[in-house]
């Protein structure tokens, strides 16, 4: 997105409470809780509740875009008439992290695109979404994926700590909106303030421990080149198969559906919800046959659709680099260790100062 100087305010953050009020005259107001040492997107009726000074949540904020169970109709086996119960409300997402900014700018992607899903589209646009800047922790890679900034997804307001205030980025006409709403609690900018959003922005990749992140170049054709490499049976001998990393991912949409009959059988439910690829029935079709049997072979399945399989479908990488599969996965099962032992370099310091040593000799 282009920047323009009259496209940004200032939010000092001694009106950051005013401001969430105000934000619940948009819709149901969204952002990060923090319970017993994690944080996860509820409702907000206590904006005193709301976090800023958070690293991830358990689950994205893709949750309040694609429930992970929802009825997509109901009928009468007698009468066959249907019912659809979907009644979508106005919704502020607040405290959207750069990196799950561009999850839904992914999941955007595979609903509208081609064959817009109609209840997505309508969710969508009742929602607004308000992002914030963040400092990342180890497990955090999204430098890597380029999606450590919010340049390419769409957002409503992106917000940059400056210090003691807030610098607020508009990228909307719905942002326009709030802002002329809430006008009040703005100000202008200052030169001091763009040079501080700046500097935040330029030191950003300092907050990264570069010699852990992975590098990304060209890891479609190295993931495919390595498809009988031993680390696929090697990573997957400690998986448990339990579904957490694809659950807690930003990007990852699979679904089924099942009928279910009320108690007098005379009422369906149509339901779906989210599954995983690394459940072993999740590969099961009619016959008995199971596409993916080895628990392996699922195991390098989300490895390359997320490396591979997203570049042909929406020419992106599909995984944005957040950290949540690594940091929730039982069994410690690192993503960005898996790539380097695909890559054949496990310590990206000690390459660049063999390099360092080829190149002056």
């Amino acid at each position: 997105m282009e920047f323009h100087i009259d496209k940004a305010k200032v939010l000092p953050k001694s009106n950051f409470r005013l401001f969430l009020e105000g934000l619940k005259n948009f819709g149901v107001l969204i952002a990060p809780k923090k319970k017993k040492e994690k944080f996860f997107f509820d409702v907000i009726d206590d904006t005193s509740e709301v976090e800023v000074d958070y690293t991830r949540t358990i689950l994205p904020p893709k949750k309040f875009l694609i429930p992970y169970r929802r009825e997509r109709f109901s009928y009468d086996v007698e009468t066959l008439e249907f019912k659809d119960n979907f009644t979508p409300e106005n919704q502020v997402i607040f405290g959207i992290h750069s990196c799950d900014l561009h999850g839904i700018s992914i999941l955007d992607s595979v609903y509208l695109k081609e064959n817009p899903d109609p209840r997505y589209l309508e969710v969508r646009k009742r929602t607004v979404l308000i992002g914030l800047s963040c400092k990342p922790d180890d497990f955090c890679f999204c430098l890597s994926t380029g999606t450590a900034f919010p340049d390419g997804t769409n957002w409503d307001l992106f917000l940059t700590d400056i210090g003691s205030d807030y610098f607020v980025t508009i990228g909307s006409p719905k942002g326009d909106e709030i802002v002329i709403s809430l006008k009040g609690l703005f100000r202008e900018i200052t030169k001091e303030d763009l040079s501080l959003y700046k500097k935040s922005t330029s030191q950003k990749k300092f907050l990264f421990n570069l010699d852990k992140l992975p590098d990304l170049g060209r890891i479609s054709q190295v993931i495919e080149l390595e498809y009988d490499s031993e680390v696929w049976e090697e990573e997957a001998k400690k998986c448990l198969g339990c579904g957490t990393c694809t659950n807690v991912c930003p990007t990852c949409f699979c679904y089924t559906a099942v009928d279910i009959p009320d108690l007098n059988g005379k009422k369906i439910s149509r339901v779906e919800f989210t599954t995983s690829c690394q459940y072993p029935y999740y590969s099961l079709v009619a016959g008995g046959h199971y596409f993916k049997p080895k628990r392996s072979a699922r195991f390098k399945h989300r490895y390359y659709h997320k490396f591979v399989g997203y570049s042909y479908q929406i020419e992106k990488l599909g995984c944005v680099g957040c950290g949540r599969c690594s940091a929730e996965c039982p069994a410690k099962i690192s993503m960005v260790e898996t790539i380097k032992k695909l890559r054949g370099v496990e310590d990206e310091k000690e390459l660049r100062e063999a390099f360092n040593e080829t190149s002056t000799d």
